[in-house]
């Protein structure tokens, strides 16, 4: 993980500054609150259909069914897209807290 985590960091810089372009600064704790929650279920979704991939790939596994690779390409698709929003939850972290030095 260490690999990654300064670009990963970076990323975060990028997706905050994209989406401070798109929305203004939240109006509240309670909109700030409702949009990490928000991506973070988005994030969930994501873990959930790679963890059910990851699932039916070790049923395909031991039946030596060749389908088992199809799964494991679709747990990566998720996992990437899961990671795409991880760093969305992370973003919009950084967005609330910023709200603070707007607002006082």
């Amino acid at each position: 993980m260490n690999a990654v985590q300064e670009q990963v960091k970076e990323l975060v810089k990028v997706e905050l500054a994209a989406a401070n372009e798109k929305f203004p600064p939240f109006h509240s704790a309670h909109e700030g609150w409702a949009v990490i929650m928000e991506e973070l279920d988005e994030l969930k979704t994501e873990v959930n259909m790679a963890d059910a991939s990851l699932t039916e790939a070790w049923e395909h596994i031991k039946s030596n069914n060749p389908l088992a690779k199809n799964e494991v390409n679709w747990a990566r698709s998720y996992a990437i897209n899961a990671a795409c929003e991880a760093i969305q939850v992370a973003a919009m972290c950084r967005k609330f807290m910023e709200m603070g030095k707007q607002n006082g």
